[in-house]
Formats: C-alpha cells, sequence, structure tokens
C-alpha cells in the first residue's frame, strides 16, 4: 500500500509539532500546506520541504493526490472545512475543540456517518505516555476503585518556552471565532478529554468561571476558574482549578503553562506530575498504594512526543482499516462537556448534561 498523502489546512504555530508525526512514518507523508496568508504557506513549504501549497483550502478537497485533511484553524471554521472534506471523500483530522457549539458538532458527526474517509478529533493529551501510563494503572486496578479526580492548571510566563504570533492569541479573544475563552473552552478541551479517558462519561457541572481583565479592560482569559463534576457510571467526583500569573515562571519548550493531575481510589493514588510544561521535577508519575510509594522514570514526557504519536495513530488507523481515537460521538461528548461548563457559570447553577442539546 502507498503512503497516505497528507495535507494541513492552517500553518500557524501549532502546526509545528503536526509535522513531527510525519518524519520516517511508514504509513503516511506530509505533502502539502494551506494557509489563507499566501506568504505563510509558501515559506512552510519550504521550511518542511513540501511539494505542494496553497491558499484555498477547496483545491485540498478537489485534489486527487491528497488522502487525509489535518485541520488546524479557528474554530469557527472547524465545521465547515471538515463537512466539506468529508464530503469530498478524504479521511479528517480536525484540532480541539471539535466545533463552537452541538449543532455544528452534530452536522460534523453526521456527515462522518458513511462518509468514505475517517474523522476523528486531534487529542493529543490522550497519547502523552504519563497519561497513559496512568490509565494502564487505572485499568489494571492498582490503586482500587477510582474516587475522584482532581485537576490543576497554571498559566504563567516562559521566557524560553515559544514566542506565540498575537494574530494567534488575537482570535481566541474573540468569541465569535472561538467560541469560548482561551482557557476553559479552548485549552479546556484538553482537559475535559483526559478527565473522560480516565474516569468515564459525566453527568453534572458546575463552574465559577472569572473574566481576566487587561489594563484597559479588554478581555485576556476566562480564568481564574473551578470547575466540578459528577461522572455518570459510579459517581465520582472531579475538580479542575484554573489559576494564572504573570510572575510564575513554568519551565516549557511550549506554551507558558502546565497540569497536575491527582486520581485517587480505595486503595492508593496516582499523580501525573507535569504536561505541557516542565514545572515539576520529580518522576512524572508517582503511585502510593497499600503504604508504598512507586516512582516511574523511564517515561517519555516531552509534551511533543503526544503530537508524533496522536498524528501516528490516524495514520496507522487508516492502514488497519479501523475509527482512529477520538472518535465523532465522543468528540462531540467532550464538547457538551465542556458547554456545560460554561453554562453552568453563566447561570450560577448545576447543570445536567442533557440540558445542553444537541440542536
Amino acid at each position: 500500500m502507498s503512503k497516505i498523502r497528507a495535507a494541513l489546512i492552517g500553518a500557524g504555530r501549532i502546526a509545528d509539532l503536526h509535522v513531527l508525526g510525519y518524519k520516517n512514518n511508514p504509513d503516511a507523508e506530509l505533502t502539502t500546506v494551506c494557509d489563507l496568508n499566501p506568504e505563510r504557506a509558501r515559506e512552510r513549504a519550504q521550511e518542511w520541504g513540501l511539494k505542494h501549497w496553497t491558499s484555498v483550502p477547496a483545491d485540498l478537497f478537489d485534489a486527487s493526490d491528497v488522502d487525509l485533511v489535518e485541520v488546524l484553524t479557528p474554530h469557527d471554521s472547524h465545521a465547515d472545512l471538515t463537512v466539506a472534506a468529508l464530503q469530498a471523500g478524504k479521511h479528517v483530522s480536525v484540532q480541539k475543540p471539535m466545533a463552537m457549539n452541538m449543532k455544528e458538532a452534530m452536522a460534523m458527526v453526521h456527515a462522518s456517518e458513511g462518509a468514505k474517509g475517517y474523522f476523528r478529533i486531534f487529542e493529543n493529551f490522550r497519547f502523552y505516555p504519563p497519561f497513559v501510563k496512568a490509565k494502564e494503572l487505572l485499568t489494571a486496578g492498582e490503586i482500587g476503585d477510582p474516587l475522584s479526580i482532581r485537576v490543576k492548571f497554571m498559566s504563567g510566563s516562559s521566557p524560553q518556552g515559544w514566542q506565540v504570533p498575537g494574530d494567534a492569541w488575537a482570535w481566541r479573544m474573540n468569541q465569535d471565532k472561538c467560541g469560548g475563552g482561551p482557557v476553559v473552552f479552548d485549552h479546556g478541551y484538553h482537559v475535559f478529554s483526559i478527565v473522560m479517558y480516565l474516569l468515564g462519561p459525566v453527568s453534572k457541572v458546575f463552574a465559577w468561571i472569572d473574566r481576566l481583565e487587561g489594563p484597559n479592560g479588554n478581555f485576556i482569559a476566562d480564568m481564574p476558574a473551578l470547575i466540578a463534576w459528577r461522572h455518570t457510571d459510579r459517581g465520582q467526583m472531579g475538580t479542575w482549578h484554573v489559576d494564572g500569573s504573570g510572575q510564575y515562571h513554568i519551565r516549557s519548550k511550549y506554551y507558558a503553562g502546565d497540569e497536575w493531575v491527582e486520581i485517587t481510589g480505595t486503595r492508593g493514588i496516582i499523580w501525573v506530575n507535569r504536561c505541557s510544561g516542565m514545572t515539576l521535577e520529580i518522576p512524572s508519575v508517582v503511585m502510593y498504594r497499600d503504604g508504598t510509594t512507586i516512582a516511574y522514570h523511564d517515561i517519555e514526557t516531552d509534551w511533543g512526543s503526544s503530537f508524533d504519536l496522536c498524528t501516528r495513530e490516524m495514520s496507522t488507523a487508516i492502514t488497519q482499516g479501523r475509527p482512529p481515537e477520538v472518535n465523532p460521538r465522543e468528540g462531540a461528548e467532550i464538547l457538551r462537556f465542556s458547554l456545560a461548563a460554561l453554562l453552568s457559570a453563566r447561570e450560577g447553577r448545576e447543570v445536567n448534561m442533557a440540558e445542553v442539546a444537541d440542536e
């Protein structure tokens, strides 16, 4: 079988991590980049050694030499681009969050059902090796029955990290393009996804989400925030606490943020001690069980590795003829979790997931 030929739509900052999965990939190769800014598309094609570039997404849908389309654009364009690519017979991978609202999400789900190509939401956190290890420990019953989960996210400054262009931040501050704030709605899709990956679906949500403003009263971020929920199957509870400070130094090669996760069970606790940053200089996964502490040292912790693994999973799934993770309906449920949190914060009450309707 010949290699899967992939194209990226959107050549911004995050694209640097998406290209990692195509290096030395036996199943797929990146051949084309598309960006609405023609100069950026041309420069990226040259930088990555690609054969083709374009500033017109429809060119990719009509191209016979493009099998897989990765959508890395602002959120308000995800639904239209995904539906068009699926209707053109392409495989599609879309960056999180999958859509602005449930109506768009379900349009994407319906377009994928019966489509020639596979459709998945790109969720690299599920491929981050420390989270994979935590899932293995949970599934093996190492800490008994899970009782609760606690997530902490800290935003700060990282002089050695990415310099993100102003236009990449600007659209995230615009709710018409982002669908919510840059923390709870945008980055939060990762958190909601990993929570469901570890402890299963959620039934109820309550949230406080504040508004961080600049000196001129301009919106900067949706934080600080505290979000609590109850899981469906066994009623376990969870929380996600968001804080931020420009004085807080975060060691990171990427964005100036980091996450910690704690899962408590009937016999012990599992800690995942970092993710998108490198804040804590301790083993990435630690487990306490039956009076003994076990540290797991030999785990890859570079956040970039999760992009590599997530990209390769898509090409492997296509090659093997099986649906990839995260499938469209599961992706829509993650979005529903996020939207329920936003609704709860707006109305100051507990929200049942069923209240966030598909239409």
